[in-house]
């Protein structure tokens, strides 16, 4: 038994299993903040679709004239850059862009439905893929 205090290896295996943890912390940090990145974006996605929704009903016609043309909308209009956003973009459709085949247990597929989809503007990134997809009657 040594009574003078550590070796040199048990210094230096305490050593490694730090570093190993300092290392494990450092690779999950690139990927915590495109997590959170992600969820900044898709927030703002939801709130400027929602904020669509309420324009379109808000200045709609008493007849709903505006909703009933989105709901009969088979082929999505053509992406608008959102002037307060201009790297989201947003559409109009009637039918669901994310899930286009229609569950009849699953009402969220639902043609004849007003939909805003939003999505990244094509100017700002190539994946115009639908970051969010909001449901709006009258």
């Amino acid at each position: 038994m040594n009574d003078q205090g550590y070796s040199f290896l048990e210094v230096l295996v305490s050593l490694l299993i730090l570093l190993a943890g300092i290392l494990a912390i450092i690779g999950y940090f690139p990927n915590v903040l495109k997590a959170n990145d992600r969820a900044v974006v898709l927030s703002e996605a939801a709130l400027l679709a929602q904020r669509k929704a309420e324009e379109i009903r808000r200045d709609g016609d008493s007849g709903q004239q505006l909703i009933n043309e989105i709901k009969n909308l088979t082929v999505p209009t053509a992406p608008i850059v959102f002037p307060s956003n201009p790297t989201l973009a947003y559409r109009f459709c009637g039918v669901s862009l994310l899930d286009p085949m229609d569950d009849p247990g699953d009402p969220r597929d639902d043609p004849g439905v007003a939909r805003v989809i939003v999505q990244y503007a094509e100017g700002y990134k190539r994946d115009v893929r639908i970051l969010y997809e909001l449901r709006f009657d009258e």
